[in-house]
């Protein structure tokens, strides 16, 4: 049953009670001391550096501020994504405004003076008055809110021209105002990427679909096992035993799970005949032919773990060493041979020898245990001989080219030779030397296959080979790279230089499969971060003077079974143990599985890779071109930045993405399907007419207030609470697929839900209202379906006005203050154990687009469609944008963070639900007019093509500029940063020289006035005041150096510090965890720890003393005992900064109740005090 005016207005206000009691409330909470940084966590942040402007503390004076904030500012402080977001809600204010005036004042009118529902009351009482009944049950039942509606006007009324002008009106204007924010969308995308910061994601491109990579990885790590295995038989003990310092990686059986790695050890390598006149295996384990000093880079991956440096190279992280000389750095194939070749007969002279022995622990001769020669080498996972200053792409990169070289050919130019002579024939011999005429058919690069009827034949119809195709097989070619000794980085640097040049390559990042290493990574995290906060909690506590018992843990045996600390115990299930002796030794062992396993998940390289170029113009071709003819190798996009990476699914291929991107949309239309039944049953079951027929409800659902929540809050409810679970299940479907970014899911999410809710919330919703209340009237007469529609299409529109109402003025008021949220942080936060604890609770707070932007575009969808049906859900939808803009304004610019920035992306998505809700609109208009028998509703038709063209040639327009840079503006835009870098570094050089001048004049004049005092000859004058020391000169600056480095590359190439900040920004974390903190949390526990035993024994004594003065004050006894002496050691942490709490209650509480306890013996209260609480 519709709901009447009476409900509505019902529904009307009592969510507006609630937006004003949440706004209300949030007003007086926003300025409390203890609630502040809650709702203002940007502001309060520290690790932000642009915050949001400070507002009053009046009740009402925040709301104009945010609502003129400049958008200017919103992009500086929190990204274009959160501007786009922003223009959603403000694009909903700029539509429905107008609409609200002119659809009320056009469309409002007709249906108000009409007749129809009146007229269609009187047909059914004739008609049952004929068949002797007072109604029936397939009756069409109306409420007087419905007379608001399009149902009210009669059938084939001239008053629907009415409806036909506003729909014009309503289709042009919405059309307008879209080309409108679409044009500006685009002008903010470029003027936001102008702005982005050099090497992250605009001058970074995703490679995936690496060819070869994953065979030649499984293969290298079989050999690898195969040959350690050879290393451990009994014949070759004697052998081994001679070398010194021989370190070798050992490495389980996660190897034989690789993808692509043979079944068997046998296949996985190459028997070949060695000297000793044995059968040998080729491996990809071997030595360098030229000792080389031990870079730092190097260093830092052979002796220590990548982790604790905090930076690792793709090229230096091999615990097992190659053979190549420094020309390995260049390319092995065929393809690449001014690259150089690899020297495989290089002997290692004495010195090396020396060398292995004497700290390169990972250096050793194979080939002097198990005999061989280089030639049985094949793949090389990574290459330790490069030079660090060309690490970031495996080696020196050089002008890719075949055949012979500049030299040899002006070489070959200076040969003369005498004409019509064959070397080794008699001179005269008549032999006619002349070559052949060059034509089109000894002069093609490739030769074309036989593929005649007659050839199809004589082979019984057998595939035909091509003489090229192997040569243009990305897999091929890359396999026979691969085979020559170049590193899978190596491979993929000299690909992207052959496509754009040596000199336009940045930087090449291999990602690594660390599904082993992650689960360990995030347990040590977890437990740090237990440890910190119980230590940081135990530091409060002696600063606060309050005892502090020894924590501890019940844990599972079993699981920690090798554990000395649970060893002790010799229990079979659970046993409690000491909290910090626990996380210690549990950091201990997981900080050298962590090493063994990085050591190992660095050689496990996916068919995977961030290229970093040194210019826009090259990241936006590469991004947005074919590399491959074969679409399942090379592929190409745009990286993402490197904060939300999904890091597990980028080793996945495209066929295993493909495939789970068909799982995940069967998974979808089943969700779909499966929702569209509980959703329609309980729609139907909340009717008053059926609950009425309960015998314990009739009574009650009767009742005017429980009638009016019935019909007009409930079901919205209902179907909100349905919907809220489905962005969930949405983005864990999302993840499963195969996306690698938490942008790529949350658009996925957009798109997928904003579907579902077209199809569960608007037709569901029509389906419920339209069929099953007049299923038995359609059983009756199957040919009156059409008009029946025409009559109770328009009744639905009054549902969707109170859902309107509720999810605008009811759920997002509750969501704009977050109350639950806030609940649980005011509770948590009472028992943080230290103010770091409770800023965590305030600091982070996320949003995201899958959750919020849907629901924001099918209001416009619903809106849309019902504006020239029932123009009352003009208002409703006004309401729902004004307190969205207002509210969701203040969370994302004070205190909501984005988890991704894909610099306006969104837009294009939210223009194309817009275009389906306008689409909506005018076929379902078209449709009503057609059944209302309208006959000039076919005018409609020419407004349907304009809005289809408009479509299409937006999307011509706008496609590629929302997704992708265009190359002048790229180019444009490299020019300007090369010489902002350039003036920059300038400065900055300038700066250096000048605070190095001044520091030799202070020395200078303080010499000076030293030789005076000492009534000494003054110091002869410092040329070096007077001297202007050429660029690059001895001392010269860091700034200074890069300067000239940026010169070299016309401040277009990154030099070297870019490079490195580059190779950090895109490393996978679980290579950056700071192993080096159990270190430090095992000090800090051994200073707390040491000190808590004497500060609860204090803290007994005292509390004792205050209850034995108590009494004794009582008693009247005039003897004062003295307090007992607290430890000196325990005010160690009083002046820690990290310790005091920045908010006001805090503050306070520590300037007055939490007072250092001294030595004087007043009882009276003019003694220091005690422990707080006490």
């Amino acid at each position: 049953m519709a709901a009447n005016s009476a409900s509505v207005l019902t529904n009307f206000l009592i969510n507006l009670y609630i937006f004003l009691g949440c706004f209300g409330a949030f007003s007086i909470l926003r300025v409390r001391p203890w609630a502040r940084r809650f709702f203002a966590a940007r502001r309060y942040a520290k690790d932000i550096d642009l915050k949001p402007k400070r507002l009053d503390v009046g009740l009402l004076s925040w709301i104009w501020p945010v609502v003129t904030y400049p958008e200017g500012d919103i992009i500086d402080e929190a990204g274009l994504d959160c501007a786009m977001y922003l223009r959603i809600l403000r694009f909903g204010v700029y539509l429905f405004f107008p609409l609200t005036i002119f659809c009320i004042i056009v469309v409002l009118p007709p249906n108000m003076t009409s007749k129809g529902i009146d007229v269609i009351l009187a047909d059914q009482a004739a008609k049952n008055a004929r068949n002797n009944r007072t109604s029936d049950k397939s009756d069409l039942v109306f409420s007087n809110f419905d007379h608001y509606s399009l149902s009210n006007v009669e059938a084939g009324s001239r008053k629907m021209w009415a409806h036909l002008f506003a729909i014009y009106c309503v289709v042009l204007y919405t059309l307008w105002l879209l080309w409108r924010f679409n044009r500006e969308s685009v002008i903010l995308r470029l003027l936001f990427l102008g702005n982005a910061q050099r090497g992250g994601p605009s001058h970074t491109v995703l490679v995936t679909d690496i060819p070869g990579v994953k065979e030649a990885v499984s293969k290298s790590l079989q050999s690898e096992k195969a040959k350690r295995q050879e290393l451990k038989k009994p014949e070759l003990e004697k052998s081994m035993s001679s070398q010194k310092s021989v370190d070798v990686q050992t490495d389980d059986s996660v190897y034989l799970e690789l993808p692509g790695g043979p079944q068997s050890q046998a296949s996985s390598i190459s028997a070949k005949r060695t000297a000793s006149g044995r059968r040998a295996k080729s491996v990809s384990i071997c030595e360098p032919a030229i000792p080389q000093p031990a870079s730092p880079r190097i260093a830092a991956g052979k002796g220590s773990s990548p982790s604790i440096t905090g930076r690792r190279s793709n090229a230096t992280v091999s615990p097992i060493p190659t053979a190549n000389s420094g020309k390995s750095s260049v390319s092995d194939s065929g393809d690449f041979e001014s690259f150089g070749k690899p020297d495989t007969d290089l002997k290692v002279p004495p010195a090396a020898a020396a060398a292995k022995g004497s700290g390169r622990g990972s250096i050793f001769n194979l080939r002097g245990i198990l005999g061989g020669n280089s030639s049985d080498l094949q793949y090389r996972l990574v290459d330790e001989t490069v030079d660090p200053k060309y690490a970031a792409t495996g080696g020196k990169l050089q002008l890719a080219r075949i055949g012979k070289t500049n030299e040899e050919i002006l070489k070959e130019l200076l040969v003369m030779e005498k004409d019509g002579v064959v070397k080794g024939l008699p001179e005269n011999l008549g032999v006619d030397t002349r070559p052949l005429p060059r034509d089109r058919r000894n002069t093609k690069h490739y030769q074309y296959p036989n593929t005649s009827l007659l050839h199809f034949w004589e082979t019984g119809g057998k595939e035909v080979e091509f003489p090229g195709a192997a040569e243009m097989d990305p897999v091929a070619k890359a396999m026979a790279v691969l085979k020559k000794g170049v590193t899978p980085q190596q491979m993929v640097a000299r690909e992207f230089a052959l496509m754009y040049g040596p000199n336009i390559v940045a930087a090449v990042n291999m990602i690594q499969d660390t599904t082993t290493l992650e689960p360990l990574v995030e347990e040590y995290d977890s437990i740090c971060q237990d440890l910190d906060d119980y230590l940081e909690m135990a530091k409060l506590r002696l600063k606060l003077r309050k005892a502090l018992p020894q924590k501890q843990l019940t844990i599972l045996v079993f699981r920690y079974k090798d554990m000395e600390c649970v060893k002790k115990f010799q229990k079979k299930w659970f046993a409690k143990v000491d909290a910090v002796e626990f996380w210690l030794e549990r950091l201990s062992i997981l900080r050298e599985r962590i090493k063994h396993e990085q050591a190992k998940c660095l050689r496990k390289i996916s068919c995977s890779a961030f290229v970093t170029f040194n210019t826009r113009t090259a990241q936006a071709v590469a991004a947005n071109s074919l590399h491959s003819h074969d679409e399942n190798a090379w592929r190409v996009q745009g990286a993402p930045a490197p904060f939300e990476l999904v890091w597990k699914n980028l080793s996945f291929t495209m066929p295993i993405k493909n495939g789970r991107l068909y799982i995940l949309w069967a998974a979808f239309w089943a969700m779909t399907l499966f929702f569209m039944v509980p959703v329609t049953i309980i729609q139907a079951m909340i009717e008053v007419p059926k609950l009425a027929k309960i015998p314990v409800l009739g009574k009650i659902v009767t009742t005017p207030p429980i009638k009016q929540l019935l019909q007009a809050v409930v079901p919205g409810v209902v179907l909100k609470i349905f919907l809220a679970i489905v962005p969930i299940i949405l983005r864990i479907m999302a993840i499963l697929s195969g996306s690698t970014s938490i942008s790529e899911i949350d658009f996925g999410v957009v798109k997928r839900f904003f579907l579902f809710q077209v199809v569960v919330v608007f037709f569901g919703t029509i389906i419920v209202g339209s069929f099953f209340n007049q299923l038995q009237q359609w059983v009756k007469n199957p040919t009156g379906i059409v008009s029946t529609l025409g009559k109770s299409i328009p009744m639905t529109s009054t549902f969707f006005i109170t859902y309107l109402l509720i999810n605008g003025l009811g759920a997002k008021s509750m969501a704009f203050i977050r109350l639950p949220n806030f609940v649980i942080f005011w509770i948590l936060s009472k028992f943080a154990g230290s103010p770091r604890a409770r800023q965590r609770m305030w600091m982070y707070q996320y949003t995201s687009n899958g959750t919020t932007v849907v629901d924001h575009t099918i209001a416009l969808l619903l809106g849309l469609t019902f504006s020239c049906i029932n123009p009352i859900v003009c208002p409703a939808a006004l309401a729902y944008f004004l307190v969205n803009f207002v509210g969701e304004t203040y969370n994302n610019v004070y205190v909501y963070r984005r988890q991704y920035e894909s610099a306006g992306m969104l837009w294009k998505t939210v223009y194309n639900q817009v275009m389906v809700g306008l689409y909506i609109m005018q076929f379902t208009m078209l449709g009503l007019l057609s059944l209302k028998k309208f006959k000039f509703s076919p005018f409609m038709f020419p407004l349907i093509i304009f809005s289809i063209t408009s479509h299409i040639s937006t999307l011509q327009l706008y496609n590629r500029p929302w997704s992708v840079t265009a190359l002048h503006d790229a180019a444009y835009m490299d020019m300007l940063e090369a010489d902002q870098r350039r003036m920059n570094l300038l400065a900055a050089s300038r700066d250096e020289r000048k605070k190095k001048r001044d520091k030799i004049k202070r020395a200078y004049d303080e010499a000076v006035r030293k030789a005076e005092n000492n009534d000494d000859p003054p110091p002869p004058y410092d040329k070096r005041l007077d001297d202007i020391p050429p660029p690059g000169g001895p001392g010269a600056g860091k700034d200074e150096l890069l300067l000239l480095e940026t010169i070299d590359g016309d401040g277009y190439a990154l030099n070297s510090e870019e490079k490195r900040e580059v190779e950090e920004m895109y490393m996978n974390p679980v290579f950056k965890v700071n192993l080096a903190e159990v270190e430090r949390l095992s000090k800090l526990a051994t200073e707390v720890q040491s000190r808590l035993p004497r500060l609860n024994e204090w803290v007994a004594e005292y509390k004792k003393y205050r209850r034995e003065t108590k009494k004794r004050k009582l008693l009247g006894e005039s003897e004062v005992l003295p307090p007992p002496k607290m430890p000196e050691d325990l005010t160690i942490y009083d002046m820690d900064p990290n310790l005091q709490d920045s908010d006001d209650e805090d503050e306070k509480k520590v300037n007055t109740e939490l007072d250092p306890v001294g030595s004087a013996q007043d009882p009276s209260g003019s003694a220091p005090k005690g422990p707080a609480g006490v």
